[in-house]
């Protein structure tokens, strides 16, 4: 009796010593899903969400692949064009157009029918990517753009903060009396790199002076005309305010000049409110949003919205239904907000239900600097994005962005000293040649 007994002991102890097998078994569904939301914060707070899902069931495992959005454009063909690539990637309308030359990105009509019977999904958000009478991405956060500014620093120059610049004239007129004052030396952070982040300043006052579209409705370039010539002009006079560097500056370093109250203004999206809890103990209303100010004469209240959605990349049916599944689950709202939370403040809800979700509204990034939040929902209805103004949509889009030609045709003013008129010259000449 005592031999069996010990023996039994012996076996028990000899399991606990034993490697542990993974949960994840060999019959899970292993996809790959990649996104370009590069952020430490970021990156962990999709991770949790995708890991969540991955505990839901036993049959499917996400793998997630994080990208950057300076190299992205290279890389999916790239691994597209090796057979390697993801089942699952984070998308824009543009880059949506991009990839769509390599046929591989899956129209998922019949799953957006059925989120559209259960959600009310923003037009903004939604429309950019149905092309070709398909909808080919699921949207999942939105981003606009507004006018940060300093409130104290609008005081201490003798400016109303509760009255911000609402034309071009009155920034300017802020600009000068800021720096006449001796408040700043430089009131602007402005961009001028060849890089995304320029173009996310330009384009905002492209749209509120009606420059918005880059095509005609027979799909041949319009960049070169005298609205976007006014506009350039106009972004120079900013950029002239901005401190010393910023032609090399891109999305960092303008936050931190704003942060530090070396600059008071700067345009840009949500991604202020997050950034302004981590970078300092100020009170979050030093930190203030107005609507882009727009032309004194004929202009249109107006911003850039950046809709953001993911795309399923393989025809196997398997990977379709787990793709349904997935997109669900992001689609209920407090999994929605989860998502949101990643970058408060930047990602917008893309349905009524989550931007109702306690667990976005109770967020405390979000809570704290409620009034701007709602600022930028309210700016999204005005929102356009280029290549996506107007039907039909031009998928030649991809390859323009792809190279970043509107911060291009930035750069030339900028380093090649040409005039405005000459730079979009150039510009549009780029474009055409990007397409052909």
């Amino acid at each position: 009796m005592k031999a069996i007994k010990f023996g039994l002991l012996l076996a028990l102890l000899s399991s606990l010593l034993l490697p542990t097998i993974p949960v994840v078994a060999a019959d899970r569904l292993q996809l790959t899903l990649w996104h370009m939301e590069a952020r430490p914060t970021r990156i962990k707070a999709i991770e949790d969400v995708v890991n969540t899902f991955n505990q839901q069931g036993q049959d499917i495992q996400i793998k997630v692949e994080v990208q950057s959005w300076g190299d992205v454009y290279v890389k999916a063909i790239a691994a597209i064009q090796s057979g390697k690539y993801p089942d699952f990637i984070f998308t824009s309308p543009d880059f949506q157009m991009n990839l769509m030359a390599t046929r591989v990105v899956r129209p998922i009509d019949d799953i957006l029918t059925d989120l559209q019977k259960k959600y009310k999904i923003y037009s903004p958000a939604l429309d950019p990517f149905n092309f070709d009478n398909h909808y080919w991405a699921a949207p999942l956060y939105g981003m606009s753009e507004v006018l940060w500014y300093r409130a104290d620093l609008f005081e201490k120059a003798g400016l109303d903060p509760k009255n911000p610049p609402k034309t071009w004239n009155q920034l300017l007129a802020a600009c000068k009396q800021l720096v006449d004052k001796g408040v700043v030396k430089y009131p602007m952070a402005v961009p001028g790199d060849w890089h995304l982040a320029t173009i996310q300043q330009i384009y905002p006052l492209m749209v509120t002076n009606k420059a918005e579209h880059i095509f005609d409705l027979k799909g041949d370039i319009i960049f070169d005309n005298p609205r976007t010539v006014e506009t350039y002009e106009f972004y120079k006079k900013l950029f002239d305010m901005s401190p010393p560097g910023s032609a090399t500056w891109q999305w960092d370093q303008p936050i931190a000049a704003f942060v530090a109250g070396e600059v008071a203004m700067v345009i840009e999206k949500g991604q202020y409110i997050e950034q302004w809890d981590l970078r300092t103990k100020l009170d979050p209303n030093v930190m203030a949003a107005t609507p882009i100010p727009i032309p004194d004469k004929d202009g249109q209240q107006g911003t850039a919205y950046f809709s953001n959605g993911i795309h399923l990349l393989k025809t196997d049916p398997k990977v379709r239904a787990a793709f349904r599944r997935f997109v669900e689950y992001l689609y209920e709202p407090n999994n929605m907000a989860r998502l949101l939370t990643a970058a408060p403040g930047l990602f917008l809800p893309v349905t009524v239900e989550a931007s109702t979700s306690p667990v976005l509204q109770e967020n405390p990034t979000i809570a704290r600097h409620k009034a701007k939040f709602n600022l930028m929902i309210d700016q999204s209805k005005y929102g356009k994005l280029y290549g996506f103004t107007r039907r039909p949509y031009q998928p030649n889009i991809g390859r323009i962005m792809g190279q970043n030609l509107i911060a291009w045709t930035a750069q030339r003013m900028i380093f090649d000293a040409l005039s405005a008129e000459k730079a979009v010259k150039l510009g549009a000449a780029k474009m055409k040649e990007a397409i052909e």
